[in-house]
């Protein structure tokens, strides 16, 4: 029996999703609509938006110990180690200051009205403590939440859920999850090294920058170049510098990280583009072996030779 290549697009957190399966198992098409099942169940339990959900039942909570349901444990562990990883560039307990910068709603909600002038002051976002003040109790997936921190999972969620459905699709073959741009590669298609895949020029979007060839590996791009609205008479974006708890100011447009799982080049790629080019660089230079590739905002590239190992073929740009 020949191997069928089969897909299933879907909309789930807001975002366009894809599951790509190579494998003639019968079970095949169920794997991709669990994929699709497991998605919006994640949604269900993680959006910040749905009052409903355990993460808002949890921000609810804040200042008394609340006992977390399985998937939501899980993302907020996986969170609070790569606030670790990151020396706290990527931080969950930016919630606050989302409201603060008028992201109070779904970011295809919030493009149709302005955000409600009721939102927290910019001030107000200001958050007295940080993720080291959250206490998680393993033995009962207990999480208590200082009285002043919201958290936003909305930095790793797409990717965190990109791998737990690679995990689905795996078993029957070379599969490949695209949540919203966040991709879990998993082995390759029988006749290549890798999956065919496409960096975006974000100053030319229907352009690209070069394609890759990529197995095995996780690849996500973070920026604010997309998530932009005003509110209050300025213009914010999504990535929350956390020492200000305020939109980053950054020269790095995009940055795009390959990295072993999509859920750790989420969070990598999150803390480069709110680093700003200038820490970047110094951190690169110590960390030179995660590809990397960067977009500044006047349209100059950066990529590491790690990076570049994995392109296959260059596009011409910015002529």
């Amino acid at each position: 029996m020949s191997l069928i290549t089969h897909k299933h697009s879907f909309r789930a957190m807001n975002c366009q999703m894809s599951a790509h399966l190579i494998s003639d198992a019968p079970q095949a098409r169920q794997a991709l609509h669990a994929v699709e099942k497991l998605m919006h169940q994640i949604e269900q339990e993680i959006s910040r938006f749905l009052p409903h959900s355990d993460l808002s039942r949890l921000n609810a909570a804040a200042g008394h110990p609340y006992q977390a349901g399985k998937m939501l444990w899980d993302l907020v562990v996986e969170a609070l180690a790569w606030a670790a990883n990151t020396d706290g560039l990527f931080d969950p307990t930016v919630g606050r200051a989302m409201l603060a910068a008028g992201y109070d709603r779904s970011f295809e909600l919030l493009t149709q009205a302005p955000a409600k002038e009721k939102s927290l002051s910019a001030s107000s976002g200001a958050a007295k403590t940080s993720w080291h003040d959250i206490h998680l109790d393993p033995d009962s997936h207990t999480i208590t939440l200082p009285p002043d921190v919201q958290l936003d999972l909305g930095g790793i969620a797409k990717g965190w859920a990109a791998d737990r459905a690679l995990e689905i699709l795996q078993p029957l073959g070379p599969a490949l999850v695209d949540a919203g741009g966040d991709l879990a590669i998993g082995a390759p298609p029988p006749t290549d090294t890798g999956w065919p895949i496409a960096v975006a020029d974000p100053l030319r979007p229907e352009h690209d920058v070069a394609l890759l060839k990529l197995a095995h590996v996780g690849l996500a791009t973070s920026g604010t170049d997309h998530r932009r609205w005003r509110h209050l008479g300025q213009e914010q974006h999504h990535l929350i510098d956390p020492s200000r708890q305020k939109p980053a100011h950054t020269d790095i447009l995009t940055s795009t990280v390959i990295a072993p799982s999509a859920v750790a080049a989420d969070a990598l790629a999150l803390s480069l583009a709110i680093r700003g080019m200038h820490d970047t660089d110094i951190w690169l230079q110590k960390y030179h072996h995660i590809p990397t590739l960067l977009i500044l905002t006047d349209g100059s590239i950066y990529q590491n030779q790690a990076f570049a190992h994995h392109v296959r073929n260059y596009f011409p740009t910015y002529q």
